[in-house]
């Protein structure tokens, strides 16, 4: 699996929860608002965080989202859309900065590698949003708790 967000309960209420997501990999993406994103969050949510693994294969089924999902909204978009070669580019003009050439290819493949390590450890860099998704039966939020965080492979 790679992993493309990684989520974090903030607050949850008997039929809806609202989940700090932060991009993990430059292929996330903008944060989706679609009722598909948010079942594949729950689901990996529940078997992640609350090891519950009876929702294994849940999001796959076609008509699950709109069955299982009652409403999700994006607040709060923040440092999106995630702009690689931009990213890159900074970090090749502070390691030129600090004098490494990338004709010394050992070193600045190294020293680059350090810093993109460290682009994605900084949750205040990256592409992030807040969603509040509610539930239409409330045992999808079964086992969670505020505070819980995963690491997700959602798309959609």
């Amino acid at each position: 699996m790679s992993v493309l967000w990684n989520a974090r309960i903030e607050e949850i209420g008997d039929s809806w929860l609202t989940l700090r997501v932060t991009a993990a990999h430059p292929d996330s993406g903008e944060v989706p608002d679609s009722a598909a994103f948010a079942l594949r969050l729950l689901v990996d949510g529940r078997e992640r965080a609350a090891g519950d693994t009876s929702v294994h294969g849940r999001d796959a089924d076609p008509g699950a989202a709109t069955e299982i999902i009652d409403s999700v909204t994006v607040t709060d978009r923040r440092d999106g859309p995630f702009e690689e070669r931009a990213e890159k580019r900074r970090i090749e003009d502070r390691l030129r900065a600090r004098g490494l050439r990338p004709e010394d290819t050992r070193t600045w493949r190294a020293a680059f590698e350090d810093a993109w390590r460290e682009v994605w450890q900084d949750a205040s860099r990256l592409p992030r949003a807040r969603l509040v998704i509610g539930v239409r039966d409330a045992s999808w939020l079964a086992g969670l708790n505020a505070g819980d965080s995963w690491e997700s492979a959602a798309y959609g």
